[in-house]
């Protein structure tokens, strides 16, 4: 009987050619989860704001730290001079040797007289006992105690151990300014100056100086509102290990903080007001729309910066419109820096203002098949008068730069030990770090002026 089934070696070319696609199609998606991986860890790495979390390996051969070195490095020309001391507080004469080194004679005859100057700092605790005379009036019998003022508080009995201004001043500032840990603080008073502090004992010196600024920073919210530019800017913060938000608002010589559980507008509206009329530079964060009454300049770095991204990743045909975009962003910033060079006037840059704008929504208005660059159109058609703000106006910046800044400052608290335990402890935060900005960005000295504070001398900060 003959066997009527087909040959094991013949098959229809159709499913042959399907399982070649399917094959290919299998190493096809392999690659692309490969580069799509690269692009992530790239994306990922770029984002980090330090060098230690940064990952791989340490290169074999880095490069050498520090500015490469001129031509002519170590010739007499370019060394120094001495610098003159202001004040000398201890002069100390250095003898030659008794007996030359080289053949032991002891007979010499001195030449010359090299100087030498040195700083270093005086590792010491003053203790002050305060002996306060009560007296009670023989008129009417009541008492008066005196007072001095080296005094920062009242206190007598089981509170009469008090910390004097100007360490509780730098505690402060460590704290605050440098990111030191209630413990590294304790931990450094006790080691330099042997003053026993207990991280609590530090807590609450700084909490008692954050409850007497309280006048000065509502001063410094004022002076926001009426401010003609801020800059305004958010990042991630905790209070009580629930997330929270911090909110900055800086102006050029003034700078206001709030923490807040929200991100919305209400936080915003705390520093800045509902009715600000001035000049908004942001990021281009949707709640910032509602403010009507501003004059808004979008931040062009981050625009650049999304168009950058967009070009690395997109197709050669839909990489041209990003690739317009930042041409046009990039032209804006050279106005720019013509005009601060003398070599334009503002009248010419509004001209080339008007121009761009009007370029901007012509590219946007086009339905875009791309879903990135259909989102950053639909962006762009709607804030296209809002970019160039700062070729219309004088002394308006570009870029939220003042609010990054802002931002750096606080990110360095928040590396060190996350953010605050308590809603009081975030409180005290954000009026310690809205005063300690705004007296850097005034050039006045922060332990100075906290010292001065807490004699009761009502140093001015908005003077």
């Amino acid at each position: 009987m003959e066997d009527s089934t087909e040959p094991s070696g013949s098959s229809d070319p159709r499913d042959a050619r399907i399982a070649e696609l399917e094959r290919k199609l299998a190493i096809a998606l392999r690659r692309i989860a490969e580069l799509q991986e690269v692009i992530d860890r790239q994306n990922r790495s770029g984002k980090r704001q330090a060098a230690p979390f940064s990952r791989g390996n340490p290169k074999s051969d880095p490069r050498k730290p520090g500015r490469k070195l001129g031509g002519d490095y170590g010739t007499p020309p370019v060394f120094r001079q001495m610098p003159q001391p202001e004040g000398t507080d201890q002069v100390i004469d250095v003898p030659p040797p008794q007996s030359c080194p080289s053949c032991g004679q002891q007979a010499g005859v001195v030449e010359s007289i090299d100087e030498q100057v040195q700083r270093d700092i005086e590792v010491r605790t003053v203790v002050r006992r305060f002996k306060i005379r009560v007296m009670r009036c023989a008129c009417c019998g009541k008492r008066r105690r005196g007072s001095h003022p080296l005094q920062t508080s009242t206190a007598t009995g089981c509170c009469a151990s008090q910390v004097g201004p100007l360490a509780r001043s730098a505690m402060v500032f460590m704290n605050k300014t440098l990111g030191l840990s209630l413990g590294k603080v304790a931990n450094l008073f006790g080691t330099l100056w042997g003053l026993g502090i207990t991280p609590g004992g530090v807590n609450h010196a700084i909490q008692s100086i954050g409850r007497r600024c309280g006048g000065e920073y509502q001063s410094i919210l004022d002076a926001i509102r009426q401010a003609k530019q801020v800059t305004c800017d958010e990042t991630g913060w905790r209070v009580g290990g629930l997330g929270a938000w911090l909110h900055a608002a800086a102006a050029s010589d003034v700078c206001a903080y709030l923490i807040d559980p929200a991100r919305g507008v209400d936080a915003t509206d705390q520093l800045i007001g509902r009715d600000f009329a001035g000049t908004l530079a942001h990021d281009g964060w949707a709640p910032y729309d509602r403010y009507f009454k501003a004059t808004h300049q979008q931040c062009n770095t981050h625009l650049i910066r999304r168009c950058s991204e967009m070009i690395e990743v997109a197709t050669p045909g839909a990489s041209l419109f990003p690739r317009k975009i930042k041409a046009l962003l990039q032209r804006g910033m050279l106005l720019l820096k013509e005009r601060e060079a003398g070599e334009r006037s503002l009248h010419s840059t509004r001209l080339h203002a008007a121009r761009l704008a009007r370029q901007v929504q012509t590219l946007s208005k086009p339905h875009k098949t791309n879903i990135a660059n259909e989102r950053l159109a639909y962006f762009l058609f709607r804030h296209a008068g809002e970019i160039f703000t700062y070729l219309r106006q004088e002394n308006t910046d570009a870029t939220n730069w003042r609010g990054e800044h802002a931002i750096r400052y606080a990110v360095v608290n928040r590396k060190v030990w996350g953010g605050n335990r308590t809603r009081r402890g975030a409180d005290n935060q954000a009026i310690l770090m809205s005063v300690l900005r705004t007296l850097k960005l005034r050039h006045i000295q922060p332990v100075d002026w906290l010292t001065q504070k807490l004699l009761h001398q009502n140093p001015p900060i908005l003077a």
